[in-house]
């Protein structure tokens, strides 16, 4: 009994002291983000970048709550020079990473809904990832695609645009061509091992390289497609270990900046949806498109609802073990689902994961955009607007996988491994263009 008692007495005088050391988050300046979740780890890279650099001191505090998919930045001893800000500013970042792009329009700038952050008041940098949250306004958000992809989409319920810039009270400010973001198609290692062998591949070896299996765009298009041919098995891809085998769409919502860029990219939509006759998107398969056995279509809002599909289907040794979807290339592969080659290039064929991209020879990839509102603080947008700078100048933070800067300010010749050879001019719909 003496051990079991001297065995609680540490315990509590353990939590005693855990409790001692916590410290009040007190930030001076809070700025409060919506939208993409496919950059969610870059943002967290650059807010802590934008921490003023301690003497052996812990300067940069990072928080969340994981149930919520909330993170949060906190630079406790104030800000870099490049923030725009004064020195000792205590900033406090926050990001909503639940539901996708949109929502930085949507929520952020047209204020439909309150967004999902964590709750200052009484906030301590001891919280792990269960921090409290609550409801509010956000100043803005970062988007995959630029603001006319979300004005041309239209809602599959409503009928609707799914951004009416009309809506945005007092203006807002959208800052781009600072960077862009790669996406990959992501499979089963179970499908990823099928496809090796029907290309008469190594199926030992996982890595990038000459044993990566390779999908065709058009052969993606016909899954993706709610018109698509490819949605009885996977036999049109894999041979005789495919027939059976349902195909499973790991699919984002349409609020997600990801499915947006899939669309514009392998179905034209909304870029070829005009009068005819020009006529020529096709529509993405939704769950409701769904046939039991064949085609499953699993929609979800993020990143990290992709990665729990795929991990899910190849832990199941049945029809639905073969799945698919798309990530951005800020996210590694895992022992349970691969990146495979696009047209015959890998996206990931170094370890920051945009070689492919920035040499111009990998094109799934977009240029994503910062929004604010017009009548957030002076000292939020002033920070916004540095931010995006940083994020964009190939000197600064590393490595923000998957993200490439767009050229202008810094050259391909010059940073050959962060620097795109060439831009879309800010429009999702329009194709790279080299300019080195």
């Amino acid at each position: 009994m003496k051990l079991k008692l001297n065995q609680i007495a540490f315990a509590v005088a353990t939590l005693a002291a855990g409790a001692a050391h916590a410290a009040a988050v007190t930030p001076d300046l809070v700025i409060k983000l919506d939208g993409a979740t496919a950059v969610a780890q870059s943002v967290t890279d650059v807010a802590s970048y934008l921490c003023k650099d301690g003497a052996g001191a812990a300067t940069t505090k990072l928080m969340s709550n994981s149930s919520a998919k909330v993170s949060a930045v906190y630079c406790s001893a104030g800000v870099k020079a490049e923030s725009g800000l004064p020195l000792a500013t205590k900033v406090l970042v926050m990001k909503n990473n639940k539901d996708g792009s949109l929502e930085t329009f949507d929520r952020a700038l047209s204020r439909k809904a309150k967004t999902t952050l964590l709750k200052v008041a009484g906030l301590d940098d001891a919280c792990g990832t269960t921090c409290a949250t609550e409801l509010v306004d956000a100043d803005g958000g970062f988007s995959d695609v630029d603001a006319d992809i979300w004005v041309a989409r239209i809602d599959n319920v409503t009928g609707q645009p799914q951004f009416d810039p009309a809506l945005v009270s007092g203006g807002y400010t959208v800052k781009s061509g600072f960077a862009g973001q790669g996406f990959g198609i992501v499979v089963t290692k179970a499908l990823y091992d099928a496809m090796q062998v029907a290309q008469g591949l190594n199926d030992a070896d996982d890595a990038p390289g000459p044993n990566q299996p390779n999908i065709t765009s058009q052969q993606y298009a016909s899954i993706l497609s709610a018109s698509g041919g490819y949605h009885i098995d996977w036999s049109p891809i894999v041979g005789a270990a495919g027939s059976g085998k349902a195909v499973n769409l790991c699919r984002r919502t349409n609020a997600s900046g990801t499915q947006a860029s899939m669309d514009a990219f392998f179905l034209g939509n909304p870029c070829t949806a005009s009068n005819a006759p020009t006529f020529g998107a096709l529509d993405p398969a939704y769950a409701g498109d769904s046939a039991p056995g064949e085609f499953e279509v699993i929609e979800n809002p993020g990143t990290g609802d992709v990665k729990t599909c795929l991990s899910s289907r190849n832990a199941v040794a049945d029809v639905n073990q073969f799945a698919i979807g798309v990530m951005s290339l800020e996210n590694a592969d895992t022992a349970d689902y691969k990146y495979v080659k696009l047209d015959g290039v890998a996206p990931n064929e170094d370890a920051t994961r945009r070689q492919s991209v920035v040499d111009g020879r990998y094109n799934f990839a977009e240029e994503m955009v910062l929004a604010y509102r017009n009548d957030a603080p002076a000292n939020v947008k002033t920070y916004l607007s540095n931010f995006a700078t940083v994020m964009g100048d190939p000197t600064k933070v590393t490595p923000l996988n998957g993200v490439f800067t767009i050229p202008g300010t810094s050259t391909h010749g010059a940073f050959p491994n962060r620097v795109h050879k060439g831009t879309r001019g800010g429009n999702a719909c329009r194709p790279f263009q080299l300019y080195e």
